[in-house]
């Protein structure tokens, strides 16, 4: 049986703007399919596809953290820290001489 097959001459520009007119869903398919053509030999295991599945359904839904607030919190929760601590802030209150 014969395969049918199709070439079509497209600039890589004009690939880029096709790409750029995409909708969310397609470019996820895009994503999807290039990820498998370029690491075809990758080992991972049904675990960890499971994992990777969880984590993109996880960002589509919007439930990630963004860098700036990862680093808000952690400042915040360094602050909480030196707070309850009660630690001393000069020479004098840790009892050393000046």
């Amino acid at each position: 049986m014969a395969e049918n097959t199709v070439k079509v001459d497209i600039s890589f520009q004009s690939l880029l703007e096709a790409i750029s007119s995409l909708g969310i869903a397609e470019r996820y398919k895009l994503w999807e399919f290039l990820e498998a053509e370029l690491f075809p030999d990758e080992d991972d295991s049904p675990e960890d596809m499971a994992e990777i599945q969880v984590a993109r359904a996880d960002y589509k839904a919007g439930d990630y953290t963004t860098f700036d607030q990862y680093m808000a919190q952690r400042a915040n929760k360094s602050t909480s820290l030196s707070k309850s601590c009660n630690l001393p802030k000069t020479r004098a209150q840790m009892g050393w001489s000046s």
